[in-house]
């Protein structure tokens, strides 16, 4: 067929769809957000991205020990998508794709797949046009690596601008995980906080190959659409509390949540945090008694509030009331918290703390080297400074 014949053709068709489908609008599907990693192990992840319009989605993806034989992208690419009950996913803006079966410690490549969905009827459905994202990689985790980095940025309050200077004062070398410790925003109304806050500035520096570990502070659990806060950092547990490992490093992710009584009037009888604690004390028994835990070299945990503090407000009490024993029982090597806008750190003291705590202040970014030796903690401010260092060696 002729180029210009052709050309007519499509211009035909086009006008066709439009005729048949009054009413219906076809737009062209872009990538708003992300990708970006979450929910990181030795055997798959999580890639979550949106679109503009409604569509089916899917990962292409290979790797693995064949990983050097594709250095642009190319050969047999495996496809990953998400299902429930039997139905894919296939009507939607939010995308959330895990990646299982994979390899640990291996590097994969991975691309993007949206197609538009432009009518969804029950027995008719009718597809719009496809985009294909830029190739990104990611690495699976291991217990076997022996060297790696990772950071820690806190209470953001929605500071984007200043977030990103954080970024760009970090070192990035074999920065593994990035770990957000809570606050990054003051309250949950909408998506947009979410994605202005501190997503889209993080997608560009970093999460499209390095996984977010992100904990709840308590302005994370304000608001109605604190309710949808999992969508947007889904974890195959279902909670916001767990634990993992990565190479010498046991991971302990606690959620604190709110710093006032559950019968404070703020709160409109809605929120059940003391309960919500207790839980986590049971299973945090369990967890430290695990075989992952007892085999690791060192016990990190991540936390919002900090715990053996001074503080009266109730939730901070409350978790050093309830986790503090069971922690100091468990041989812990370092606590990692946030919300007190201030730099500290607290040493083992008789009779309290048996662990080290350091407390990250506001417009501060800390970097972990993890050796099997020792932890080295740099940290930095917003200039650059280096406002502490400091190594802590393994209990173990």
């Amino acid at each position: 067929m002729k180029p210009g014949r052709q050309k007519r053709v499509l211009l035909f068709v086009s006008l066709m769809m439009m005729t048949a489908l009054p009413g219906l609008a076809i737009e062209h599907p872009i990538i708003t957000h992300g990708p970006y990693l979450v929910d990181p192990s030795d055997s798959g992840i999580t890639v979550v991205w949106y679109t503009n319009v409604e569509c089916v989605s899917w990962i292409e993806y290979c790797g693995g020990n064949n990983f050097r034989t594709f250095p642009t992208w190319g050969g047999i690419a495996q496809k990953a998508f998400s299902s429930h009950h039997g139905l894919i996913d296939g009507y939607s803006k939010i995308h959330r794709v895990r990646i299982s079966g994979l390899e640990a410690g291996k590097k994969y490549k991975y691309r993007l797949v949206s197609k538009a969905v432009l009518q969804f009827k029950p027995y008719e459905v009718l597809f719009g046009d496809t985009i294909v994202s830029n190739v990104y990689q990611f690495e699976t985790l291991s217990t076997e690596k022996e060297l790696f980095s990772f950071g820690v940025v806190t209470d953001g309050h929605e500071h984007s601008e200043k977030l990103d200077t954080l970024y760009q004062k970090m070192v990035w070398d074999d920065v593994d995980l990035m770990f957000f410790t809570g606050d990054m925003l003051n309250w949950l109304e909408n998506a947009a906080q979410i994605f202005d806050g501190f997503i889209d500035v993080s997608v560009n520096r970093f999460a499209k190959e390095i996984p977010l570990i992100y904990l709840r502070g308590n302005h994370e659990t304000r608001g109605y659409y604190a309710r949808h806060f999992m969508d947007y950092f889904p974890h195959s547990s279902g909670r916001f509390y767990y634990s993992f490992n990565h190479g010498p490093v046991h991971f302990i992710i606690m959620d604190s949540g709110e710093d006032k009584p559950d019968s404070h009037p703020v709160y409109g009888g809605l929120v059940d945090f003391d309960r919500y604690r207790d839980e986590q004390a049971e299973w945090l028994k369990k967890d430290i008694e695990s075989e992952s835990s007892r085999n690791a070299s060192y016990q990190i945990v991540l936390i919002h509030f900090p715990i053996f503090t001074d503080s009266e407000r109730h939730g901070l009490k409350d978790i050093t009331e309830k986790w503090g024993p069971i922690l100091n029982e468990a041989s812990i090597d370092l606590v990692l918290s946030g919300h007190r806008h201030r730099y500290a750190h607290m040493k083992p003291v008789d009779g309290k703390n048996t662990f080290p705590i350091i407390n990250i202040g506001t417009d501060m970014i800390v970097r972990v080297d993890v050796s099997k030796d020792r932890l080295d903690i740099t940290v930095t401010n917003m200039n650059g400074e280096m406002l502490d260092q400091l190594s802590i060696s393994s209990k173990r």
